[in-house]
């Protein structure tokens, strides 16, 4: 699809206006629908690790894209927030946040030379918040950071060769789980779930879905002032494709891009974050409600494929409704645009098919930013149109019905692409700012 077919569409929004505000940065979006089953420290109890956050680039493509690079090429993230609990809160411990490159020879695995090449950033140690408490005490760690900006590897859509992120907390030594620092984590079905520990049945897809192995990784560490990774081989907890092994970190990033995250609503019990609420809520990081983690988020369940498990008691028959969660808070109360595609966008500038937003006639303004990576063409897509609300929050739902699920299953596995657009029309050229786009699998 050519730039100027892309212009033409993203000028079918429906007309309006809106002022550009000066940049601020916001949340992604990753944990805005999120639930604590546990807290863990990835099996690493007693040594130094960095524990670690997968963002795959075949679920999240050109979700970090930096909106100041008209080329879309760079990758820019100004900070991190992740819950952690201290085993005994008056005797403060020191952590850092860390992010790691992928190895460019093993696609899926974050780069752990011992030189420290593979590592993007570091902080110093900080120590936590003070806190009187003698037992656990739990911390929402919320750091700026400003790593130079890295460049994205463009491979083909979905293919191995597109790059990961590895975004996480670096722990000291402890004797876990009787004192130190661990991370608060959400994780899929497990026997003995039960209202006080939710966890959430993710839908069929996810044991069937490429690298990562997990959503969660550990790499060994030096510790000290300036931990390195010792040269092992990252350790993905669990084992890939048993139920009750895949975790997500409670951690998210903070950006000046747009978020755009998956959103599944589900009729769960025991994972209530995940259910639609009764009315709208402009306060919620999920105004229609919902989870926008890895797990179902990602993976939901449209038709009850998750009754093969044993549910808890009183469950119900799944039947997810899915939808997208756009999240600018440079721009409240502007129109937002989500598209529901059945494939990438194909034939713009960049390797992957992707087409830098400021490089398209007409939207060229200096506030426009990343790269347009959906098909806006695709006959059988859904666009959603709509305005963020006064928090910068748009939230577009697919109204699913008994006919559409059938159809839908008739297909087997089906993957579906989200992306959103927040667009200024009163600005001269137009601006428009793309999230990244995000797979959801069927």
């Amino acid at each position: 699809m050519n730039p100027r077919a892309v212009a033409l569409l993203l000028c079918a929004i429906a007309c309006g206006a809106h002022t550009a505000t000066a940049q601020a940065a916001h949340f992604l979006g990753f944990t805005a629908g999120f639930e604590t089953s546990y807290t863990d420290r990835g099996g690493a109890d007693t040594t130094n690790v960095d524990l670690l956050q997968v963002f795959s680039g075949r679920h999240y493509r050109h979700a970090f894209v930096d909106p100041a690079d008209p080329t879309g090429q760079a990758r820019r993230i100004v900070g991190l927030r992740v819950v952690v609990q201290d085993q005994v809160g008056f005797t403060p411990e020191q952590y850092t946040l860390v992010g790691y490159l992928d190895d460019p020879l093993q696609p899926g695995r974050p780069d752990v030379r011992s030189n420290g090449a593979g590592v993007w950033f570091r902080t110093g140690r900080i120590n936590t918040p003070p806190n009187a408490s003698t037992g656990p005490a739990v911390h929402t760690l919320l750091v700026g950071i400003n790593p130079p900006p890295t460049p994205a590897r463009f491979g083909a859509s979905h293919g191995p060769t597109d790059d990961d992120l590895y975004l996480g907390i670096g722990l000291q030594a402890g004797t876990w789980p009787n004192e130190g620092l661990g991370c608060r984590i959400t994780a899929d079905f497990m026997p003995n779930v039960t209202a006080a520990t939710p966890r959430d049945v993710v839908g069929p897809r996810l044991p069937a879905s490429p690298l990562p192995p997990n959503l969660v990784c550990t790499v060994a560490t030096t510790g000290g002032a300036f931990p390195l990774p010792t040269g092992a081989a990252a350790l993905f907890p669990g084992i890939a494709g048993r139920r009750g092994d895949y975790r997500q970190l409670d951690l998210d990033v903070l950006t000046y891009a747009p978020g755009g995250v998956a959103v599944t609503q589900t009729n769960q019990l025991y994972y209530a974050t995940s259910r639609a609420l009764t009315s709208p809520s402009p306060t919620a990081r999920v105004p229609l409600g919902g989870t926008t983690n890895m797990l179902s988020g990602l993976h939901p369940d449209l038709h009850d494929a998750t009754a093969l498990i044993p549910p808890p008691p009183s469950s119900f028959a799944r039947a997810d409704d899915i939808g997208f969660l756009i999240t600018d808070g440079q721009r409240p109360n502007a129109i937002a645009l989500a598209r529901l595609s059945f494939g990438p966008l194909l034939g713009g500038s960049n390797a992957d098919g992707s087409q830098p937003v400021a490089q398209i006639p007409g939207f060229g303004a200096p506030g426009s930013g990343g790269n347009v990576c959906v098909d806006l063409a695709d006959p059988n897509g859904i666009t959603f149109f709509g305005t963020t609300n006064a928090f910068g929050r748009f939230q577009a739902m697919v109204p699913m019905s008994t006919a559409t699920r059938a159809f839908l299953r008739s297909y087997g596995a089906v993957d579906v692409t989200w992306q959103g657009f927040v667009v200024d029309l009163a600005a001269t050229p137009f601006e428009a700012r793309a999230t990244g786009c995000v797979t959801q699998r069927l």
